[in-house]
């Protein structure tokens, strides 16, 4: 599925009004590829092209969006979208925890922002691995707490970023 800027309608922005700057947004696709040695989705590019990548931000009060797990569904607050830098630095550390080997972030897990579930800050995670099951899923990680198991450790927010995009709601609505 296309993401179009219609689908950033809950999403803030520093600058809304940039000036689109191709090379840069080219060069930063380049750099999470050869940082992380994964291949970006296409809609992963096209937000990256739509938001000048730069990060982005729920609107106040609509930030907040179920993730399911095995044991039921728990209501997650976004803070942000990261931009390119901040994908790479913090990939890199869920990569190389201290903690437990269960805890490592594995080669095509992503972390593309950041969120709180009311105990704990975590991580939203986006699989970019082309042969899983779960090719394109957002989820919500307690990278401290909870193991990368889909359904335990891993709750699953949505089936695509375009999906996840237009989930933020308020949290009375949940």
């Amino acid at each position: 599925m296309t993401i179009e800027k219609s689908d950033l309608d809950n999403w803030d922005m520093d600058e809304p009004d940039f000036t689109p700057d191709v090379n840069r947004v080219n060069a930063s696709i380049a750099f999470i590829q050869n940082e992380l040695g994964v291949v970006l989705s296409n809609e992963m590019q096209e937000l990256m092209f739509l938001t000048n990548d730069k990060p982005i931000g729920p609107v106040d009060d609509i930030d907040s969006v179920l993730a399911k797990y095995n044991d039921g569904s728990r209501i997650i607050g976004i803070d942000i979208i990261y931009s390119s830098n901040s994908i790479v630095e913090y990939t890199r550390l869920s990569q190389e925890s201290i903690y437990e080997s269960r805890s490592l972030l594995p080669n095509g897990l992503i972390v593309i922002g950041s969120s709180y579930d009311g105990a704990s800050d975590s991580s939203i995670v986006y699989d970019i691995r082309n042969s899983s099951p779960t090719y394109q899923h957002i989820f919500n990680w307690r990278y401290y707490v909870d193991n990368l198991v889909v359904g335990e450790g891993l709750g699953l927010i949505a089936r695509s970023l375009k999906e996840f995009l237009s989930m933020p709601t308020s949290e009375d609505e949940l």
